[in-house]
């Protein structure tokens, strides 16, 4: 039964009614010890044993943008009196920001505590006279240990309201996490920004379907922000923001960040999609001679191997990755080869949006996988409005077998166990069998002794003239290759072995792959070794 003016809870008289839902009433009140004006939230007497061991707790949280919880009772909470209103959009970008960052630290210093909101709402962000905002109304809020069976229930008759913002995993009864506070604050964020909801419909269960299954309409934001809301709403956990911390640092940044204008890529593993999932060597070597030739293109950043390889089977939003590798595009595909036919798909992917610049697929003869690389790289040139180098012209397109062997090779090499290094030794010389021509074999196999000696696989007075020997062969079959002109025949990628008076040399600043990055001077010592 609703109280009225002039009721007494213990020390408090009750001045006003200020609203009223599912699990009880909320009063202005005056604590006539202390004579201060608080809220008192009353509760039903289904909800005050659940409620009280999270409400000592949150009494424990002390944040300017959280509202105070100053005292409980047997069947109500005592908190801060806050005179202001409901968070409300559309606002000004620089106004949502302000009041996001507030709320962002309010449940930074909550989860700080173990204790997660669980139904963060506009409506439970109060912002007040004079523009702060606080986060009130911690009813659904739960320690992070302990039984979350209780995730997904809310206040009653206010369902759709809540079920708007719940994450869904939530949605779902699933256990929760901080992230799962992330997911229903990017839904706020996009009130503030739009006015309108993330997820909309006329029933809770049109709603909670919205929140699973749909994207929201695109928001009329700077790009950046765009960014941040849709990454809080992603639907899987791991694609959002991992802490609030981070989240407020992406907020922060945002208007101080640099843009990154320089044309830039990172190309990504291409999917085995064989029906053996046995050619991840040939997959992989396609990528990389794609790759190789993007890093001709004068003025484009392309990203080495090593950094955008070591993304492979992880289930991340593209843009995540692209942000995580400062580019602005990124380059994914797939190879699908049996018998003789192989088929190559690709797409270019634009960072900040998610959206294709160009895309193909490729039905070809195993034959034509030179082909392939030099039309992908093309395509992706014109799509970025630059042009291939006159370098990028194939010098020497080796045999087909040879190639493969190759490519074994270097799948075996990356591996760096003893047992691959031999393998990719057996490989490489087999490739060097089927095709004496083949400059870009010997300047693997030399770099196979110098890894193997690095590693300690091999004494380095054993393997450094193996070393010299074999890129002299390069040189002397190919000398373009030693500058790093040409790809996939002679010149695939640059040489780094390099002879130099004697002597074998890694070029400074190489770092197309795993233990490439070698100074020179550590080779140096090595080769003087032998």
């Amino acid at each position: 039964m609703p109280l009225s003016v002039g009721t007494k809870l213990g020390p408090y008289e009750i001045l006003a009614s200020i609203g009223a839902g599912g699990m009880g009433e909320v009063y202005k009140a005056r604590d006539t010890r202390l004579d201060r004006i608080v809220a008192i939230k009353r509760l039903k007497g289904q909800h005050t044993a659940r409620f009280e061991q999270e409400a000592r707790a949150i009494a424990a949280l002390n944040h300017p943008n959280i509202c105070t919880l100053h005292d409980i009772g047997p069947d109500y909470l005592v908190m801060e009196y806050v005179e202001g209103k409901p968070l409300r959009g559309p606002l000004r970008v620089e106004e949502a920001v302000k009041l996001a960052l507030q709320v962002v630290g309010a449940l930074e210093e909550a989860h700080g505590k173990g204790i997660l909101h669980r139904d963060l709402k506009p409506a439970n962000v109060l912002v007040t006279n004079k523009g702060a905002a606080k986060l009130l109304d911690f009813g659904l809020a739960k320690l992070l240990k302990g039984s979350d069976s209780d995730a997904t229930q809310t206040t009653e008759g206010a369902v759709l309201g809540t079920a708007a913002y719940m994450a869904p995993e939530q949605a779902e009864g699933k256990p929760l996490d901080e992230r799962s506070d992330i997911f229903s604050f990017g839904a706020v964020l996009y009130e503030m920004l739009s006015g309108n909801r993330a997820f909309g419909g006329n029933s809770t269960a049109q709603v909670l379907s919205a929140v699973l299954r749909d994207d929201p309409s695109p928001l009329q934001a700077p790009a950046e922000l765009q960014r941040i809301v849709g990454r809080c709403l992603a639907k899987q956990p791991l694609d959002r923001f991992q802490s609030m911390e981070e989240l407020r640092t992406a907020l922060e940044q945002m208007f101080t960040k640099p843009v990154e204008r320089q044309p830039s890529i990172a190309v990504l593993p291409f999917a085995d999609m064989s029906p053996g999932k046995d050619h991840e060597y040939f997959s992989d070597g396609l990528a990389e001679e794609i790759l190789n030739l993007l890093a001709k293109i004068p003025g484009l950043k392309v990203i080495a191997r090593t950094s955008s390889f070591a993304f492979r089977g992880k289930e991340q939003d593209i843009r995540n990755i692209a942000e995580a590798l400062g580019v602005r595009t990124i380059l994914e595909g797939s190879v699908r080869r049996a018998g003789s036919r192989i088929r190559v798909t690709a797409q270019l992917i634009d960072a900040q949006d998610g959206s294709h610049l160009w895309s193909e697929r490729y039905d070809r003869e195993l034959a034509d996988v030179f082909a392939i690389q030099d039309e992908i790289a093309q395509a992706i040139a014109g799509a970025l409005q630059m042009k291939l180098s006159a370098e990028s012209a194939r010098h020497y397109t080796p045999k087909l077998s040879a190639y493969e062997a190759y490519l074994k090779g270097r799948h075996h090499g990356a591996r760096f166990t003893p047992e691959s290094m031999v393998r990719s030794r057996e490989y490489l010389e087999q490739a060097i069998a089927l095709d004496p021509k083949f400059a870009l074999a010997h300047t693997e196999l030399g770099n196979s002794f110098l890894y193997r000696a690095v590693l300690g696989f091999i004494p380095a007075h054993e393997a450094m003239p193996l070393v010299r020997t074999e890129a002299q062969k390069a040189l002397d079959i190919d000398p373009p290759a030693a500058g790093g002109a040409g790809h996939a025949g002679n010149g695939g990628r640059s040489l780094r072995l390099q002879v130099e008076g004697g002597r074998a040399a890694i070029p400074a600043g190489h770092g197309s792959r795993p233990g490439s990055s070698l100074c020179a001077r550590s080779v140096r010592f090595f080769l003087s070794a032998g």
